[in-house]
């Protein structure tokens, strides 16, 4: 319930000594209860908030070079063409991206409605009533009357309350719209971590060919020099045996592209089968990343260009706009209503001023009996604005860990890459020497596999820890909201 004192310009009716007495008792009761509640609000100071982050001005991670800014062209430095075709399909077809796109809308069109708030109210309407009665002779009488009202209604933002409305609205506009750009970023580092694991699934199968090509080859040689009685049947059975492996790793391989393609198809809006002519585009692929350093003095400000970050922030301004909105409800509001009109038993005198009628109506007025319910709904939005501050902290801090591991995986991805390289190469080597002595009857057949099966291990290893160090570069860029110059 609330306690309203009215004043109204009207006309005036002679009130009686009795109906003045309560009349002034309700106005005491409201009064004092207006007091003690502007009182009580007030009063009411909001928590200390959490203690700040401290943030290093340079990233703990070493390296070589420094840098002042950072851009949008963040795949250049992959080395693959086709992707940024691949994201731009993917930014106009994906369904997440139409979904976020739609809710940013939503909020765009919540702030336009909330703004209207401290607007006048207006209202025109044309009515007409006929009332039967019965006189005192009992004979129906019937009354016609028209009307043409207008009523303009307006509140005084006492306490910035209808301002504060607008103002989150707006904020959380802009908070829905930096949920869309984060939506847009990590759509395209899904496409372009989807792309490459493709590529890499389409070179494994380029290995497991060439390793079940090597197999049959071998397994050839020692066919015919069974036949001879230069080698034992055990020979023959072991060299089917890895030949029957090879193929079964292809025939694996093959199914984790085509379930890799089809994710990428997923994202890019497409329907997901596979489609040959992807396929066909892969094969022209290789993994490869640019190398370049990575900047040791990117500057931590930069992470406020992060769009969840943005989000995170805007959404802890709301909320602490919610919470002074929520006790600026204790207190009193004033409002202004103001009719006119015509009214007339007959039509066509609506519109002649001489049947005028209009009044003036202030209104203020003040919760009485709800004050436990309002203060609740207070110290609730302030706990929210609380735990919306702690939701932004920690947004900070997995920001921060996400780039310091990105960062410090880069150099350590660089240096499987190299080993694993060093060590195919000299597998192939071994795999090479070990047939061609086998030939000859110098090496026995164990030596052979386990030559070729370490020299197919180690390029398909050396192949993956390519495709994981382009993937943690992409992780970086993700982690930075961007690339850097």
């Amino acid at each position: 319930r609330s306690g309203r004192v009215t004043g109204v310009q009207t006309c005036a009716l002679p009130i009686s000594k009795s109906k003045l007495t309560i009349s002034r008792l309700i106005l005491g009761v409201a009064v004092t209860s207006l007091i003690t509640g502007c009182t009580t609000a007030l009063s009411i100071m909001p928590e200390n908030p959490p203690p700040e982050m401290v943030v290093p001005e340079l990233w703990s991670t070493e390296h070589n070079s420094t840098v002042e800014s950072i851009n949008n062209s963040w795949f250049g430095e992959l080395n693959s063409p086709p992707l940024e075709n691949l994201i731009n399909e993917a930014l106009q077809h994906n369904q997440e991206i139409q979904i976020a796109n739609l809710t940013w809308r939503a909020a765009e069109q919540n702030a336009l409605i909330t703004g209207t708030n401290t607007n006048l109210k207006s209202e025109l309407g044309v009515s007409g009533k006929r009332v039967q009665t019965l006189s005192s002779t009992n004979k129906k009488v019937f009354t016609t009357t028209h009307s043409l009202d207008l009523s303009t209604s307006w509140e005084m933002d006492l306490w910035d309350r209808l301002s504060k409305q607008q103002q989150a609205a707006v904020v959380r506009q802009k908070a829905s719209h930096a949920d869309l750009e984060a939506a847009r970023f990590s759509l395209a580092a899904k496409v372009a971590r989807s792309w490459f694991r493709t590529i890499d699934a389409t070179q494994q199968i380029k290995i497991a060919e060439e390793r079940v090509t090597s197999y049959e080859h071998a397994l050839e040689v020692i066919t015919a020099r069974q036949r001879v009685g230069l080698v034992d049947i055990l020979d023959l059975h072991l060299s089917k045996s890895e030949v029957a492996i090879a193929e079964e790793r292809l025939a694996s391989r093959e199914m984790e592209q085509r379930e890799s393609i089809r994710t990428l198809e997923s994202l890019l809006g497409r329907y997901p089968g596979a489609d040959k002519k992807l396929i066909a585009s892969l094969t022209q692929n290789q993994l490869s990343i640019t190398a370049s350093q990575i900047p040791s003095g990117l500057p931590s400000q930069l992470l406020e260009r992060r769009a969840d970050i943005v989000a995170s922030r805007e959404r802890m301004l709301a909320a602490g706009l919610d919470a002074e909105i929520a006790a600026s409800n204790r207190l009193p509001s004033f409002s202004l209503t103001a009719k006119t009109g015509t009214s007339s038993e007959e039509l066509h005198n609506i519109l002649d001023f001489n049947y005028l009628v209009w009044s003036l109506i202030g209104n203020l007025t003040q919760p009485l009996f709800q004050q436990d319910r309002l203060k609740a709904e207070e110290m609730l939005n302030k706990i929210k604005h609380r735990e919306a501050w702690f939701n932004h902290s920690k947004t900070l801090l997995t920001a921060f860990q996400e780039v310091e591991n990105a960062l410090s995986a880069d150099k350590y991805q660089q240096r499987r890459v190299e080993a694993l390289t060093r060590a195919a190469n000299e597998s192939q080597a071994a795999a090479k020497l070990a047939l061609s002595r086998y030939e000859i009857g110098l090496s026995d057949i164990i030596t052979l596999l386990d030559a070729q099966r370490r020299s197919y291990d180690r390029e398909s290893a050396r192949l993956t820890a390519i495709a994981k160090q382009i993937d943690n570069r992409i992780l970086l860029h993700l982690a930075l909201g961007g690339g850097y110059v």
